[in-house]
């Protein structure tokens, strides 16, 4: 509650409160849980007010110092999710990868938040991390989780062209994984997912695999905070045109009506830089 009192005055703060309060009841119950009488889901914020809700909503939470390393989820949204629910969640949305993380893997994160996603993952296989959010304090916290890879962690908006101004400055090709773990489908427009989707398109390897998770459709629930609910055949139309292949869509636990997507990248090596010095050592490519 004190993160929406932090919010900008142009912010319904009660509306935002209420918002958060309500998904996070509708979230709360696991698989195994006893059936519960339906909730009416909250009404989605504005888009107006979208981004300055969470921006001042990662930003305290990232501050908050209390918080094990094993519970980063509570840094990024996920409080409503045990420690346990959160690592199954993750877990089995990296399962269905294809190919699949193997030990030394380059894995990149657009919304990385307070790196909970890549800890988890990095409890299950050796990576090299790296990946950019909005909001400093959260690339502050995620540069601390792993500090051998904090130079890989930038800030930067992921709906904005990898090498524009205030874009994710990364090194197109150089990810043989490549996840967006609920910021592109929950807080972008049609649009914005378009431009994120091409990113993540740029960023991936050759054949290497995708997973961008908390899709939903306009009869799913619970929508919550999502700005712009999207048909599934809509979304393949611009995964697709962003160049992605071997499109899939699948169940998420614990989510409700929410869905995944997974995918290869582009077919064609792609080479050069997407912006900004690599965040890893990688052999110097020719120049002309």
């Amino acid at each position: 509650r004190e993160v929406a009192r932090g919010v900008s005055s142009t912010l319904d703060a009660a509306h935002a409160i209420a918002a958060v309060d309500a998904m996070s009841a509708l979230l709360r119950h696991s698989d195994s849980d006893p059936p519960s009488p339906p909730l009416q889901p909250p009404a989605p914020l504005s888009f107006e007010h979208t981004r300055p809700f969470l921006h001042a909503w990662f930003e305290r939470e990232a501050e908050q110092r209390e918080v094990a390393r094993d519970e980063l989820h509570r840094l990024s949204g996920w409080s409503y999710l045990s420690t346990a629910e959160f690592r199954s969640l993750v877990a089995d949305a990296v399962h269905r990868l294809n190919p699949p993380i193997r030990d030394g893997a380059f894995v990149y994160e657009l919304g990385i938040g307070a790196g909970a996603v890549l800890k988890t993952i990095s409890s299950l296989h050796r990576i090299r991390p790296a990946g950019c959010d909005f909001s400093p304090k959260a690339i502050q916290r995620a540069s601390e989780i792993f500090p051998a890879h904090a130079a890989a962690f930038r800030v930067g908006d992921i709906a904005l062209p990898l090498s524009s101004k205030g874009g994710c400055a990364a090194r197109a090709g150089a990810y043989s994984h490549v996840l967006s773990f609920g910021s592109l489908a929950m807080y972008l427009t049609h649009s914005e997912m378009a431009v994120a989707l091409r990113n993540v398109a740029k960023l991936a390897s050759a054949g290497g695999s995708v997973a961008v998770t908390h899709f939903i459709e306009a009869d799913g629930e619970p929508k919550g905070t999502i700005v712009a609910p999207i048909s599934r055949q809509r979304l393949r139309q611009l995964a697709s045109a962003a160049g992605l292949t071997n499109i899939s869509f699948h169940p998420m636990k614990y989510q409700g009506d929410r869905f995944m997507m997974t995918a290869r990248g582009p077919r064609v090596d792609k080479s050069g830089w997407a912006g900004g010095p690599s965040p890893h050592t990688l052999p110097p490519r020719p120049t002309r």
